[in-house]
């Protein structure tokens, strides 16, 4: 049974199917499962099935007991609002969620979890997704002590793959127009858009019974968007729940997400074709022509595509901001690039609209000559020096002597210690630095049965690197280098040594720089790979959380009592490991750096916690290198501005100094966390912050030639500390050069 609705715009939505109490719905007699049902669950009238009562979980078939409200528990774990376990009124559903930026049809959306097996280790979860943007960042940090150590493979054995979930995941989203009885919600279930992971019907209806038992603010329907879960639904006879389906053509046709020129061969993959390709079948000379926004996405490409809208969740729309590889929405895209799969083509994405035609290997090979990206290392790996030294004790007092820090430290941590040595320190972080030695020596100590071409071979770390780095086969095959670079992280995190005596050293220098040795620190990732004007490398490596008392066999912090134990050694693997993740390695492939002259240092500084305010300052507008003013993002509490929760915005301001004083500030933007009128930084806060970089900028060193074109500033991260402290936690030099496409070429 169908029945139509108008929507804004002259959409139309289409509801397949009635509420289960609808006299429409198929339904069994009321007993058919009461003789079955455990304590604390209830027979289902639609389905005839068992479930848990609100505020129970367990195996209702057995027992369902009372749970706790590990929500609350959450939220005074971390500081700050985790999710709920229902949403009764509008202003929890308000208060969880994110604003829809990119379809019409949809206001909010709220992630959620549903367990999929009695012994979930969470009952149903709304999240708060202005805090935990992905259901990974959720059980990651949110409940870290349940899921501890969780990676973003373990994300999608518990949420995606389908014989090994823990629960179900999707999104619930708000439409944008009323209903004849108000609001009207919409959910979704995530899984790989391929027939053997589709969910039944019974599954879905599950998801369903156990939502809208605690969801009660409006009318609730799935949703089937992708033609694969339309097609589903369609063949569904009597499904005992509603059904919204939005016509295909909803959105606009075209959006450029990140405009820009880019030369490269067509490669296009249905949803199913992509999920059995995997990540390494494409790279920077591909153009990359998908049906919707892929769950997962390692690598680099020269441009990508798809049908399917890139609304603010999607981590390819993260990813491609990032490298500023052209991204754009195409409806109909598979149809539209068909004619030219396999060929090479020039793509250009302009904000309104975009242009494709066939390219010459000539022109593509001049091109790439000319803009491919060519980063240098400036400073070669000290594999020998294996002193730990304070950032107030590294010498950076000359050039030489900032190369040679690099070398030793790696550039954040060198960074540091030259923002020390020229500014305040009571507004900078405090810290150590770990060198490269360390990260080599335990590269030399460790062996394992490398894989090699035809088997395996002994080899020790490092020279399991020089193996890979000679061998045609690694080089030349995507797929084969990610899997071999994937099992030498695992080896290192799981089997490899660290030298014990680097430990003590490491625990005495925490207790002396930091103050405290029971105080939670940031073991940094600071490698002579990043932080430089021709290779920024924002976020290819890991950083990651450690307590020098902690052991593994600890059953809580000893600096954290309420999380888990965060052992230095697992810190420092951590780390050094991330150096080989195959995205960072086809990162340094594109930009020409050379792998085995590639080291990793460890900065070490106190963990923030709790902070009032977090942001980053440019002192200068990245966007437009004519305009002299200091550009500063920042929000409230811990929500990021790098990276930013997707549905939050964040404050900017301009600032104009001369001489070293505030002339001018102009509130562009004020952030959506904060009343109407009021600010994250006020004006005596602000002029603080940029009267300390504009001092920083004057005497800053930037010892590199720019590229041609840009225009250098610094890039500054900050924090206002639980304590009302401004404090700078890492300094960069930033080329900007903003796309600037060429009016005159008709080509």
């Amino acid at each position: 049974m169908y029945r139509q609705v108008q929507l804004v715009g002259g959409l139309v939505l289409s509801l397949l199917a009635f509420a289960c109490s609808d006299e429409n719905s198929p339904s069994v007699e009321p007993d058919a499962c009461e003789a079955t049902c455990g304590d604390g669950a209830y027979c289902d009238t639609a389905s005839a099935r068992c479930f848990c009562e609100v505020g129970f979980a367990g195996d209702p078939q057995v027992e369902c007991r009372p749970h706790d409200d590990t929500c609350a528990e959450a939220k005074a774990r971390v500081g700050h609002s985790v999710c709920e376990l229902q949403v009764r009124d509008p202003s929890t559903f308000t208060v969880l969620s994110i604003g829809h930026g990119k379809d019409p049809s949809v206001s909010r959306a709220v992630k959620y979890l549903v367990p999929a097996k009695p012994d979930a280790r969470l009952p149903v979860s709304f999240i708060d997704t202005n805090w935990y943007r992905t259901h990974h960042c959720f059980i990651s940090q949110g409940f870290e002590p349940l899921f501890p150590g969780s990676t973003y493979t373990d994300y999608k054995n518990l949420v995606i793959e389908k014989d090994l979930r823990e629960y179900y995941g999707g999104t619930i989203s708000e439409l944008s127009e009323l209903g004849p009885d108000g609001p009207r919600y919409v959910f979704s279930v995530e899984t790989y858009p391929v027939e053997e992971a589709l969910l039944s019907v019974d599954e879905i209806y599950g998801v369903f019974r156990q939502i809208e038992d605690r969801f009660s603010v409006g009318a609730l329907s799935y949703i089937a968007r992708q033609p694969i879960y339309v097609e589903q639904a369609m063949a569904w006879e009597d499904p005992p729940f509603p059904i919204t389906i939005l016509p295909e053509a909803v959105g606009p046709q075209y959006e450029a997400y990140t405009p820009g020129l880019a030369y490269g061969w067509v490669r296009r993959f249905t949803d199913a074709e992509f999920v059995e390709a995997g990540a390494a079948a494409f790279g920077w000379q591909d153009i990359l022509v998908l049906e919707t926004p892929p769950l997962v996405l390692e690598g680099v490409m020269a441009a990508s595509v798809t049908s399917g809208r890139q609304d603010i969740l999607t981590h390819l729309n993260v990813l491609s901001a990032l490298r500023g590889t052209p991204n754009l929405k195409v409806a109909n895209a598979l149809d539209v690039f068909a004619p030219y799969d396999g060929q090479l083509v020039r793509l250009e994405a302009f904000a309104d609209y975009y242009s494709i035609r066939q390219a010459t290997v000539e022109e593509a090979g001049a091109y790439w000559t000319e803009q491919r990206p060519s980063a240098e290392l400036n400073a070669p790996p000290d594999r020998e020096y294996g002193d730990l030294v304070s950032l107030d004790e590294i010498p950076v007092d000359t050039s030489d002597a900032r190369r040679q820090a690099v070398s030793r430290f790696g550039s954040k941590a060198s960074g540091l210690a030259v923002l020390r040595s020229v500014g305040d320190t009571d507004h900078i972080v405090r810290g150590f630095g770990i060198p490269m030695g360390a990260y080599f020596a335990f590269m030399d100590a460790n062996s394992w049965e490398a894989p090699v071409v035809g088997g395996t071979q002994t080899a020790t770390y490092a020279e399991t690197i020089t193996l890979w780095l000679a061998d045609d086969d690694f080089l030349a095959d995507r797929e084969l280098r990610a899997t071999w670079l994937q099992s030498l992280r695992e080896e290192m995190t799981t089997n490899g040594v660290v030298d014990p005596m680097l430990l003590d050293t490491v625990r005495a220098e925490i207790a002396t720089v930091v103050g405290d040795a029971n105080t939670m620190v940031r073991f940094r990732s600071s490698s002579n790979a990043e932080d430089s004007l021709t290779f920024n490398g924002a976020g290819l490596y890991d950083s990651v959380s450690g307590c020098g008392p902690d052991v593994a066999s600890d059953s809580a912090s000893t600096c954290e009592p309420d999380r888990g134990p965060k052992p230095v050694a697992v810190a420092l693997k951590r780390v050094w490991a991330s150096l080989w993740y195959f995205g960072a390695y086809e990162e340094r492939e594109f930009y020409r750096l050379g792998h085995s002259d590639v080291g990793m240092g460890v900065l070490v500084n106190p963990r923030f916690a709790f902070e009032q305010a977090n942001g980053v300052v440019f002192t200068g507008n990245p966007t437009d290198p004519d305009d002299p003013r200091l550009t500063i993002n920042v929000q409230v509490g811990e929500v990021p501005v790098v990276n930013a929760t997707p549905g939050t915005i964040a404050e900017l301001d301009r600032v104009l100094v001369k001489n070293g004083k505030v002339v001018s500030i102009a509130r562009e933007t004020a952030s959506s966390l904060v009343a109407q009128g009021e600010f994250v930084l006020d004006n005596d806060r602000l002029a603080e912050l940029v009267e300390l970089l504009s001092d920083v900028a004057a005497v800053y060193p930037v010892d590199a030639t720019p590229p041609p074109g840009t225009t250098v500033m610094l890039d500054a991260e900050f924090k206002i500390t639980a304590d009302g402290d401004l404090i700078l936690k890492q300094i960069r030099p930033f080329a900007a050069h903003p796309y600037q496409p060429d009016t005159d070429n008709c080509r």
